[in-house]
């Protein structure tokens, strides 16, 4: 019994970690900005899906888009090289 308990707080634990730690959008446009070195131009929007453990950001311009990162622990994470279109699993994810 003990075990379980123990298993059940370290997820409960973890999954409030998750949670909590989600970047915002301006946590993301700095990001973007440090990265490139330059402001992000105004015709850029940054299509965002906030997920319960994660969120999603991908910049879209002149219909096209750009790398998405996966943000979740305060941190962003690349999981594109850039594409035309949106990822096949965030339409699954919706």
């Amino acid at each position: 019994m003990n075990k379980r308990l123990v298993i059940i707080v370290w997820i409960g634990f973890l999954l409030l970690l998750f949670g909590v730690t989600i970047p915002k959008m301006e946590n993301f446009i700095q990001y973007s900005e440090s990265v490139a070195g330059v402001p992000t131009p105004e015709d850029v929007t940054i299509e965002h899906y906030n997920f319960f453990l994660f969120s999603t950001y991908t910049p879209f311009v002149h219909d096209e888009y750009g790398i998405t990162h996966l943000g979740t622990l305060g941190q962003f994470f690349p999981i594109s090289e850039g594409q035309f279109d949106q990822p096949f699993w965030l339409e699954w994810l919706r």
